[in-house]
């Protein structure tokens, strides 16, 4: 079991890592407006493939974890969840007042967003079991 584990944590590093380095390449060139809008297409479309290969191996990973581990991770998500929907209900609100920064909540920041909302979860569900 434990070897499994292992196997399982390192294929999600080794797929999150394949994922960061399709996604920014592709933030670039679609940011510069390299190519024609059917190869843009394609470039877009390759990050969201390796992120759902990503996934599917973290959830692997998290499937051959211990209960507390597991439990951390999934408190870990919720938290990040509720925080995000949180976040995005007070940009929805701030928007139909008219007042939004949209070069600090625009769609890419977002993301990276989600990601610090799950480490807080993480971190609150890590204390709060004490590992």
């Amino acid at each position: 079991m434990e070897q499994s584990a292992k196997i399982a944590n390192r294929n999600s590093i080794i797929f999150a890592l394949i994922y960061g380095a399709t996604y920014i390449p592709a933030v670039w060139l679609l940011k510069h407006h390299i190519f024609g809008q059917h190869v843009s297409i394609i470039v877009a479309i390759v990050p969201v493939i390796t992120f759902s290969v990503f996934i599917v191996k973290l959830i692997k990973a998290y499937a051959v974890m211990d209960e507390v581990k597991q439990r951390v991770q999934f408190e870990a998500v919720v938290i990040g969840f509720a925080l995000t929907a949180l976040l995005l209900m007070v940009l929805f609100l701030l928007s139909l007042c008219g007042i939004s920064k949209p070069g600090w909540f625009g769609y890419a920041e977002l993301g990276g967003y989600c990601w610090v909302f799950y480490y807080v979860g993480w971190f609150i569900s890590i204390k709060k079991y004490g590992i």
